[in-house]
């Protein structure tokens, strides 16, 4: 099985949180390939032109970060991540909305690259109200994960994954659109969040790093 994939070791990365959970790591022959480089291979693998994308064990292809997750998690038969019991959909809602934040801080900052003065403003503010109304949606899925801390889904690695890239590339502090964006902090007014990503980014899957060689 081979995961192609960009690595940063600055924030996680939902599939191979996935692959360590399901203890399955060292399993996957790991590549990078970056979608925006001149010279990226990314294509090979997905037509669509985007990481992570996946090669099965018969050479089939997977793409789309969610679709590799769960297949990765197929291999998890002590504590799986995809729930298949009652409480599946609000897992898998919760799925969403942390991959949404992850989708929508990509977003803006791709925007953001361009001049300025050729910024698409009403896209960048839909964007900017998606990741405000999932933080504050995903403050009230957090009061509920702290009354719970043994449970661990696939809600919890895309959300502390959305999180953890939403503080590393802050496109709201960057691009500075409405006023006090410049000091923008997503932890403030919403303290169950703050709380649980505090805790759950101590866990061995969210932890480790994955860094290959350039």
């Amino acid at each position: 099985m081979k995961l192609i994939f960009t690595p940063n070791t600055k924030y996680i990365h939902k599939v191979v949180v996935t692959a360590f959970e399901a203890g399955i790591l060292d399993k996957l022959q790991l590549e990078r390939q970056v979608p925006f480089d001149e010279d990226t291979e990314i294509w090979r693998y997905n037509p669509l032109g985007k990481v992570p994308a996946f090669e099965m064990d018969d050479g089939q292809p997977l793409y789309g970060g969610l679709v590799i997750c769960e297949y990765l998690d197929s291999f998890n038969k002590t504590a799986p991540l995809f729930p298949s019991d009652e409480s599946r959909w609000q897992a898998l809602r919760q799925m969403i909305t942390g991959d949404g934040v992850f989708d929508a801080t990509t977003l803006i900052r791709v925007e953001s690259w361009r001049p300025k003065e050729e910024w698409h403003l009403d896209y960048m503010l839909r964007e900017r109200q998606k990741i405000f109304g999932a933080l504050d949606r995903l403050n009230l899925d957090a009061k509920g994960w702290l009354t719970n801390p043994d449970v661990f889904h696939i809600g919890h690695v895309t959300t502390a994954g959305g999180l953890s890239y939403l503080s590393l590339r802050n496109p709201i502090i960057d691009c500075n659109l409405e006023p006090g964006d410049a000091k923008w902090e997503w932890r403030e007014g919403r303290p169950a969040l703050a709380k649980w990503f505090a805790g759950i980014v101590t866990r061995p899957s969210l932890t480790h790093t994955v860094d290959l060689p350039k």
